[in-house]
Formats: C-alpha cells, structure tokens, sequence
C-alpha cells in the first residue's frame, strides 16, 4: 500500500508543515551533506528565498517569451514540480494546441480533446533553468542536489567539505511542491502575466505530475471554483457523484469505514473509490475525519495487534501504513495515545533491526505525533 500521495496531499494542503530540522549542503566534488546548522559564509536558502527565486525567475522568462513572436493567444501557464526533484515552466497558444490535435487521430469526444488541451507533455514550449536569469542558478543547485541526496545516504557535514550552497532540509525532502504553489500565486497578485497576450479564459497553476493530486487539489489553489468548472465540466460532475456517494457510507462505523478504504487503497489500478472520480488519496482519509479520537483509537490497537505477529506477510505492513496516515486524520490524540505512539515506534525500530520492511521509517512517522 502507497501512502506517499497522501503524504504529499497533506503537505500541499498545509495540514503537516514542510519544516525539518537542519540543512542539506551541496558541497564540492558533487557531494551532498547534511549539517544541523547552517555552514558560514555561504548562501542559504530558506522557503521564502526558494519561492522569491522561482518568481522572479518565472518573470523573466516569461517577459522573455512576451517579447517573441508566439505570444498569441496565451491560454495556460503551468510551473510544474515533479517527484523527481524537476522545475519546469510550460506554456501553451491556442495555434500551438491546434496544430498538436491535428496530428492525433480526430475520432476524440470533448473529454479526450480537453485532457490533451491541458497536458503538459503536449504543450508547445516547455522553458527550464536557462530562461530563469540569475535566478535559475538557485533552481539548478536544488535540483542537483536534491538528486544527490535521493541517491545517497545521509552524511553529516564535516570541516573537510568544501559547501557551496545550503537549502532548509523541508525544501529537498518535502516542500519544493508546496512551494511551487506558492510561486504560482505569488505570480498572479504580482500580475506577473500582463505583458502576455492571454485568452479570456487564461489558467496558471502549479503540477506535480500526478494528475489525482492535480486537479482535486494543485489546480484549485490557483484557479476560481468557478473557472475551474467552466473548463473542466467533467469533473464538476465528478465532484457530484463522488459527494453522492460518500453520502451512501454516512452510517458506517469507524470499523467498516477502515474495512471499505482499505480496500480501495489496495486497489493497484486506481479503478476504485476516490480514483474514479478523479480524486487523489487523501480523500481515503478525509471521509474518516469526523471518527475522531475513535478513529486514533482503532488505529493504534490495530497496529498493536499487527505487530503481535510473530512473521508479517505483505499485507500485514501495508495495513499498518494506511493505519498511521490515517492517525493524521483524527485530530489532536492523547496523553495515553501518544504513549502508545512511542511504545509502537520502539517497537518497529526492534522489528526492523532484522528486517529489511520499512518500518524504521514508519517509526519515525509515529514519532511526528510525539514530538510535535
């Protein structure tokens, strides 16, 4: 069972805070460390300096592009932030989306042809780091070393490194995306997009690269509910139906309610509930907010029984991640709760000292209620 997209929704719905503590430090020689406190005498970039150095780079791009011959009907602006630690700015005309849809096969209903229209991957200028000024070197350095430290274990930072720059350790390993948002809304007070011709129904917003956080959630932030649903339709009855359904399992318990996620979450398709309505995963969560201190309850005796086991199967560990992302859905625990949470995490980091399963991590996870 995969919780990262629900991590992330958390994250990008400012429900967990981005922050963590210390530094990650590009060094020379390509090396990635981390140091508790900043290294003097070398720049270091704070979430605020982050989003000011993605704005003021998407400004002289698009200033550059608003000085070309294609700034024709403008209709879409997308700063796009993948997983894999990438920023890339995208833009669209609608001569650029014509002549794209005519070199698609013309059997397409009005749901296909507007998915194409808003798909980054088809969209005919895509700018980078190069197009940001001065202001791209700081984009270049994270994505370096955001790399680096995906790949690597991490080092602490010694007297014998040589630093080049330094981020807040939340920017590399969570916060980039949250971010980007913020970058994109940063752009539309500035009016950031007036030397550009746009279309009346004119769109900016931030991507991730997963097109169920996108659109229920990413896309929102920075287009109007009303917008929204003049050029997506579709998904404003998907918005319907899914509220009509979610009204169907109003009477369940918290214990039938975490039988009938748990299934759509094991759903390796994304063919169930919240997917078909084009809804990310945090949903599978949110539906079992209103349990409370219940829902935190049943989730803590569940994950002791689990680890009663003496031999975990698969399954037995992707039931306990789905039951700690879902404590993040309960609300503030208790004093007893939060015990429980530490005696859990010790624990798991006993178990994982033997296996290899992931659970150190999840310990860590556990650890989150308790410290924060």
């Amino acid at each position: 069972m995969n919780t990262y997209y629900s991590q992330l929704a958390r994250l990008l719905e400012e429900r967990t805070p981005i922050d963590k503590e210390g530094y990650f430090v590009l060094c020379e020689e390509n090396k990635a460390k981390y140091s508790l406190t900043k290294p003097f005498d070398i720049e270091s970039i704070t979430a605020e300096h982050f989003v000011d150095a993605l704005v003021e780079g998407c400004k002289v791009a698009i200033e550059s592009f608003a000085s070309g011959s294609d700034n024709k009907e403008i209709y879409v602006f997308n700063l796009y932030a993948d997983e894999h630690n990438c920023f890339y700015i995208y833009i669209n005309t609608l001569d650029s989306f014509k002549k794209t849809l005519e070199s698609y096969p013309k059997q397409r209903n009005p749901y296909e042809i507007n998915t194409l229209k808003y798909n980054q991957g088809d969209f005919g200028f895509q700018l980078w780091q190069e197009h940001m000024g001065v202001h791209g070197q700081i984009v270049e350095s994270f994505e370096n070393l955001a790399e680096l430290v995906s790949h690597s274990d991490q080092e602490s930072f010694s007297d014998d490194d040589v630093p080049i720059i330094a981020f807040e350790a939340g920017i590399i390993k969570s916060g980039f995306q949250l971010l980007a948002i913020k970058a994109v809304l940063r752009l539309i007070s500035d009016n950031a997009f007036e030397s550009l011709n746009t279309t009346e129904n004119f769109i900016a917003f931030a991507a991730t690269g997963d097109d169920y956080i996108d659109y229920s959630i990413v896309m929102r932030k920075s287009i109007s509910s009303e917008l929204f649903y003049e050029i997506f339709p579709d998904i404003r009855e998907k918005d319907i139906q899914f509220n009509e359904e979610m009204k169907k399992n109003q009477h369940l318990s918290v214990n039938e309610y975490l039988a009938y996620w748990s299934d759509a979450m094991n759903s390796n398709y994304r063919l169930k509930t919240p997917f078909s309505f084009l809804k990310s995963e945090i949903e599978v969560f949110k539906q079992m907010e209103h349990f409370g201190d219940a829902l935190a309850q049943e989730c803590l005796e569940r994950i002791k029984k689990i680890l009663d086991v003496e031999d975990l199967e698969r399954k037995d560990y992707d039931h306990i991640y789905f039951y700690v992302e879902a404590l993040h859905f309960s609300g503030k625990l208790t004093e007893e709760q939060l015990k429980d949470c530490s005696i859990i995490a010790d624990r798991m980091i006993t178990r994982s000292l033997d296996d290899d399963d992931g659970l150190k991590e999840t310990s860590q996870e556990l650890m989150f209620f308790v410290n924060q």
